[in-house]
């Protein structure tokens, strides 16, 4: 059987191979979670788009509609979702700005577009697309970003989408645009070179192997084998700023609350919400927690803060 790549496991196909994850055939999620603003936002956007009130006055104010709408069929709680309340804010403000773009891409805007490349077992989702003569694609970003200039991996992202798009439709898109909710849009020029260039690396990376692993803090961050990839584990302290530790767990504290602070190697790891640390978690045994933040730097003993997004297990001792 083949094996697919999205556009996210080729990035990892070539920034670290080992952790590349291909699938076995192209295909949407196959739930859509909404745990997070940002899922909320692609959804609401998604609504906007293909209900066509986009189009209709203050565009604004109708995709945060969108997104109240799908808050209240699905009984989230926005002032306990991280990012929903600023994210809900920039959908309005945004919203003109999305609007103009999508009244320049003529006919045949669609979202959430699967497009594959056969030939090569590439496939990926669109956020918006637009097959028409001015071609158009328009990837959206809700998260955190602190600079304007788009990065490698999203340059990367885009490419690859621009290949899928130029496979679909015949031509590679005009348009290719990076939306981010904080910095606006940023137009990224895709050359068709580019496009024949990362196709050729993808096929060569997938001809060498997947087992070299090239430790890196943007690849590792949300790598599914990170806690158990040994030269991750060798590499990550001298990451500024690093984001994992490991060693001997010392002691346990739980508060009423159902927080627990755990003391790995006398470092504390605070912060932490009971259901993250696993049940058999006790004094004396190995553990690694990934994706935690040094708190106030140059404080020693080191101290550790833990969020919703870190990630606590008990192992073997390597």
């Amino acid at each position: 059987m083949p094996q697919w790549w999205s556009s996210t496991a080729a990035w990892r196909l070539l920034s670290c191979p080992l952790s590349a994850v291909p699938a076995n055939e192209p295909a949407r999620p196959s739930a859509q979670d909404l745990g997070n603003a940002g899922s909320v936002a692609h959804l609401a956007l998604q609504h906007w788009i293909e209900s066509g009130v986009w189009a209709r006055e203050d565009p604004g104010m109708r995709l945060q509609g969108c997104f109240d709408e799908i808050v209240a069929s699905r009984g989230i709680d926005i002032a306990r979702m991280p990012q929903a309340v600023i994210t809900r804010a920039r959908l309005k403000s945004r919203g003109k700005e999305l609007s103009a773009i999508l009244a320049g891409a003529g006919a045949g805007i669609r979202t959430e577009l699967l497009l594959t490349d056969e030939g090569n077992h590439l496939f990926g989702i669109l956020d918006v697309a637009a097959g028409g003569a001015e071609g158009l694609i328009i990837d959206l970003k809700t998260g955190r970003d602190d600079t304007a200039a788009p990065s490698r991996a999203v340059k990367h992202h885009m490419t690859f989408y621009a290949h899928l798009f130029q496979v679909t439709f015949g031509m590679p898109p005009k348009h290719v645009i990076v939306f981010n909710l904080q910095q606006g849009p940023a137009e990224i020029e895709v050359s068709p070179s580019a496009i024949t260039n990362l196709v050729g690396d993808i096929l060569t990376a997938q001809s060498n192997g997947r087992t070299l692993a090239r430790p890196q803090p943007d690849v590792c961050r949300f790598c599914t084998k990170r806690i158990t990839c040994e030269p991750h584990w060798k590499a990550v302290a001298a990451w500024d700023p690093p984001d994992a530790i490991e060693g001997t767990i010392v002691s346990i504290e739980r508060s009423s609350s159902g927080m627990v602070a755990v003391s790995i190697d006398g470092h504390w790891l605070t912060g932490m919400v009971g259901s993250l640390l696993p049940d058999d978690a006790k004094p004396g045994q190995f553990a690694r927690a990934v994706r935690v933040r040094r708190r106030s730097p140059g404080v020693e003993p080191p101290e550790w803060a833990a969020s919703s997004i870190t990630e606590i297990r008990v192992l073997r001792a390597p």
